[in-house]
């Protein structure tokens, strides 16, 4: 079965919402073909006398569908759209809404009712006042159009209004305090689109926002050109030597059919960075003719455990098995500064997750010890229970998909770390569509996957034995499904953490799942490139507004 379809029909009967893991995984390797590149014109000689107004940022991107940034489905328009777009809310690198084009918020007593009051005195780029109408306009136009990816956002939305020019009110069908983080999908203006069909208006190739730059043409085949806006809101947030923001005057973005990569564009010198991915990393890591930041991926990889196994049902035997697997020792020898160990499906070190600390250390004596105590016994070099009257050895089976090379290795790492406390651990590699066939069927005892976290850290799509549309584990806990709710429906951020902090409690203590890391990813700049640069997961560009261009 073609992957892309699979992939299709596992969203569909999962039921798999935007705001939970977006899709489990294939984890597939990176299959561009492998190149040494030269990168031989640095910018090393170019003196850097600090900021200064002016140059041309270079960007890469394929074919566009639209420049609607709401229609669109092109990965690299979407990026660029924040260059043009601005969103009420947007997510900062500790996963914490924080205001754009709003002001501020408030939220009613019931938690239903959210209000965004707005900045004034913002224009669009036709001068143009931007109102509250523009966001009920935008929130209208997603929800009437079926592919757009931000419609999963606004699910939970019974009415929305512009109860005036400057605030704008919606009411949930239940109670979501992470109904801010969703509010990042980009503003359009209804003034521009009024009267006219969304999904074929002409002018969704002129793009009119009230972001940094604004759109000045679309050659097709050719390039996309964007100007600094002088009379952008932020320009005012000067620096200490008095310019204006953005410094960098100019965005030309090529465009390329599939036929050049983008690292090919990159090496020839046709776009000054390069996202990428740790399978890239060897080619680059060390040069000194480019600048690499990296920061961690909503990429999870974990071990679910088929709760109805008789042997798996056993908290103590899943516990060892978590004090058993060395992820440190497994990411240090098997994939070096590619990942970050984690519990839990929440990107650790942010506001909720505020910690890189994981629950279960590697500690064999404690893991052997775990089993002796709930009367495991050795026979032969096997370890041996009785349950429910029958003596059952302590063997198991953990399923792999067979196309992904660094999932087989970690597997057979795990098989021989797990051999060290007594556990005999087959691995199985399938493909992908006999391992998801397995899964539905229940079928298995441990299996070893991936999902893509999205920008809501609400683990209900794992945990809940309600709405787990990823609860692969079957996996019930009354007083887990009750804190589940409770950091959705708390307003309070401390109340809110600390209803967090007893449900990782009591995950962690119960392990359906172990977890097992983060894939980690890089954004790498040319040298002629100067500024802070501060790459995340939310924003690949952050604060390229300071970005530079010395004068050469």
């Amino acid at each position: 079965m073609n992957k892309k379809v699979l992939i299709v029909i596992i969203t569909i009967l999962a039921g798999i919402l935007f705001t939970s893991c977006g899709a489990l995984s294939l984890g597939n390797e990176n299959v561009e073909e492998e190149k040494e590149y030269n990168f031989l014109n640095s910018q090393d000689d170019v003196i850097d006398t600090g900021p200064v107004k002016g140059g041309v940022l270079k960007l890469y991107s394929t074919i566009p569908d639209t420049l609607n940034p709401i229609l669109t489905n092109n990965l690299y328009v979407r990026d660029y759209s924040g260059f043009v777009y601005e969103s009420l809310v947007s997510i900062d690198k500790n996963q914490k809404a924080v205001p754009v084009l709003a002001d501020r918020w408030e939220v009613s007593v019931d938690g239903l009712t959210w209000t965004f009051y707005l900045k004034e005195n913002i224009l669009w780029h036709d001068n143009m006042p931007f109102t509250a109408e523009d966001v009920e306009f935008t929130v209208n136009s997603i929800i009437s159009s079926p592919g757009s990816s931000y419609r999963k956002n606004l699910d939970n939305i019974i009415t929305f209004a512009a109860a005036d020019s400057n605030t704008f009110k919606l009411i949930l069908k239940n109670p979501d305090s992470f109904t801010a983080e969703l509010m990042t999908f980009p503003i359009i203006p209804k003034h521009l689109y009024d009267g006219e069909d969304l999904t074929t208006s002409a002018k969704n190739n002129s793009p009119v926002g009230t972001g940094p730059y604004k759109f000045v043409e679309y050659k097709v085949g050719s390039h996309i050109k964007l100007t600094s806006n002088d009379k952008w809101w932020q320009a005012n947030k000067k620096d200490a030597n008095a310019l204006a923001l953005p410094y960098i005057e100019e965005i030309n973005i090529r465009v390329f059919d599939k036929t050049k990569s983008i690292a090919a564009a990159f090496q020839g010198g046709d776009a000054d960075l390069l996202a990428i991915d740790r399978t890239w990393w060897s080619k680059y890591s060390g040069r000194s003719d480019i600048v690499l930041k990296r920061y961690t991926s909503n990429e999870y990889e974990y071990i679910a455990f088929n709760m109805s196994n008789k042997i798996l049902k056993l908290t103590e035997v899943r516990q060892a098995i978590a004090y058993g697997v060395d992820k440190t020792k497994i990411i240090n020898d098997l994939m070096p500064g590619e990942a970050v160990a984690s519990d839990l499906p929440v990107l650790p070190d942010t506001w909720l997750n505020d910690t890189k600390a994981v629950y279960y250390n590697a500690d064999k004596e404690l893991a052997k010890k775990l089993l002796e105590d709930s009367g495991w016994k050795e026979e032969n070099g096997i370890l041996y229970n009785r349950i429910n009257g029958v003596k059952t050895s302590l063997k198991l089976e953990m399923l792999v998909n067979n196309d992904n090379a660094t999932r087989i290795k970690v597997a057979n790492e795990i098989k021989a770390q797990l051999k060290e406390i007594g556990i005999e651990l087959t691995v199985k590699e399938m493909s992908w569509d006999d391992e998801f066939k397995n899964i539905n069927k229940k079928k298995f005892d441990m299996v070893l996957l991936g999902c893509t976290v999205a920008n809501v850290p609400d683990m209900s799509f794992m945990y809940s034995s309600e709405a787990g549309t990823l609860n692969i584990s079957g996996y019930k806990n009354e007083d887990v499904d009750k804190y589940l709710k409770k950091v959705i429906g708390e307003r309070n951020e401390s109340a809110k953490k600390a209803y967090f902090t007893t449900l990782k409690e009591l995950i962690n203590k119960d392990v359906p799942c172990l977890g097992l890391y983060f894939y980690n990813d890089a954004v790498i700049y040319s040298k002629r490139l100067k500024g802070e640069f501060a790459p995340h997961l939310w924003n690949k560009y952050f604060d390229m507004t300071k970005w530079y261009i010395p004068l050469t």
